[in-house]
C-alpha cells in the first residue's frame, strides 16, 4: 500500500499537531506555583500578606508578603518561623482579611 507525498505529509501535520495538544496536557507539580523560589526571612517591614494554599496545580502552600517600603513581593519558605508565624496567625483569625491586620502587628521573631 503506498501513500502519496501529500497524505504522508498531512498524517504527520495531524500526529505532530496531537503530540502537542498531549504534551501540553501533561501535570507538572509546582509548573503554576506564584512562586518560583523562596527566601527563609526578612528584616524589612511587612505590609501585607497573601496565604494560597495548596491546590492541584502547586503541591505546596506559598506566602508572599508585600514590603511596605517599595511594594515589593517576597515569597517565604513555608518552613521558615516567619512563614509559619503567618500561616500560624492566618488560621487562628479563620481565614479572615479583615483581620490580617491584627497578624502584621504582631512580631514575627
Amino acid at each position: 500500500m503506498a501513500f502519496t507525498p501529500k497524505a504522508c505529509s498531512l498524517f504527520l501535520v495531524v500526529l505532530l499537531g496531537v503530540c502537542i495538544q498531549l504534551n501540553g496536557a501533561q501535570h507538572v507539580p509546582g509548573a503554576r506555583c506564584k512562586c518560583p523560589g523562596t527566601i527563609m526571612h526578612t528584616q524589612e517591614i511587612i505590609d501585607d500578606f497573601e496565604i494560597i494554599e495548596k491546590t492541584h496545580y502547586c503541591d505546596t502552600t506559598e506566602i508572599i508578603v508585600t514590603l511596605a517600603e517599595d511594594g515589593a513581593r517576597r515569597c517565604l519558605n513555608p518552613v521558615g518561623r516567619k512563614a509559619m508565624f503567618f500561616v500560624n496567625c492566618w488560621n487562628r483569625i479563620n481565614k479572615d482579611d479583615k483581620q490580617k491586620k491584627r497578624c502584621l502587628k504582631r512580631k514575627a521573631e
